[in-house]
């Protein structure tokens, strides 16, 4: 069933004279995965925050086929799950990494109401999916960069949303992490009900299971279509306005400045 979920018509953000959003029209499918990729400075993040519920804008946004402002329903925020790039806190602060997993039940239950058996039990084979289990005891601010990613991304499934928004959610981990976070997120696109979106302006990193680009430049799509014509060396010049090649080097796409 092709239900649009998320439907933008028009949408403009302005930040004084700076336009970050320019008339932009996009609508994803339920169960769609679409990356938004485009360089640094093209509104790819505001374009999420849009979304989120973050961001204050001008035209008409709906999601889940209702008409949405920028101020949401605690209903409609339980439904949308949010990983950014890199989640800062300070390595004193005292929460755990369980916990933390643990607070994606929090908006459904309340906070009067105390998590059971059922969702401990989720919480921890998020964990072992996301292969930091092992970790659950220690606190967040004490993880790696990756091991934090991670546990963020299993709090985010934790909620249950019908969207999950990303915003480079692979930025500033190396390159060994990065693909094994990609893998996590196609296994989840398989076995989840998900609505995916994916902000990144790396064009050699991306999940497998993505199929659908949306090019953002200077805050206007200029590319909405499949993945492989996204990244085609005549789509990426025109987008870069500057002779591009891509190539695929054992299993990883490159792309190379003519």
């Amino acid at each position: 069933m092709n239900e649009k979920i998320i439907e933008l018509e028009g949408i403009v953000v302005k930040k004084g004279r700076d336009i970050l959003l320019d008339g932009i029209n996009l609508s994803v499918l339920r169960n769609e995965f679409v990356g938004i990729i485009g360089p640094n400075g093209a509104g790819k993040t505001t374009l999420l925050n849009v979304i989120a519920g973050f961001e204050r804008f001008t035209g008409t946004l709906k999601l889940f086929g209702q008409k949405e402002g920028w101020t949401r329903s605690r209903e409609t925020r339980l439904r949308i799950g949010y990983v950014p790039q890199q989640l800062q806190i300070d390595k004193a602060f005292p929460i755990l990494a369980f916990e933390t997993v643990m607070t994606g039940v929090i908006g459904r239950l309340g906070f009067f109401r105390t998590p059971g058996r059922e969702e401990k039990e989720k919480a921890m084979h998020l964990m072992e999916m996301m292969h930091v289990d092992h970790l659950s005891d220690r606190p967040l601010g004490q993880l790696s960069g990756g091991e934090r990613q991670k546990v963020i991304l299993a709090r985010a499934i934790m909620q249950q949303p019908d969207i999950l928004l990303m915003d480079e959610p692979t930025a500033n981990l190396d390159i060994a992490v990065q693909k094994e976070f990609l893998n996590l997120i196609n296994e989840i696109q398989r076995h989840e009900v998900l609505t995916l979106c994916f902000v990144t302006h790396d064009f050699t990193m991306l999940p497998d299971t993505m199929r659908r680009a949306v090019l953002l430049n200077c805050g206007k799509v200029v590319f909405d279509g499949d993945i492989d014509a996204a990244l085609s060396k005549e789509t990426l010049s025109k987008l870069f306005g500057y002779p591009m090649e891509t190539f695929e080097r054992d299993g990883r796409r490159f792309v190379s400045y003519g």
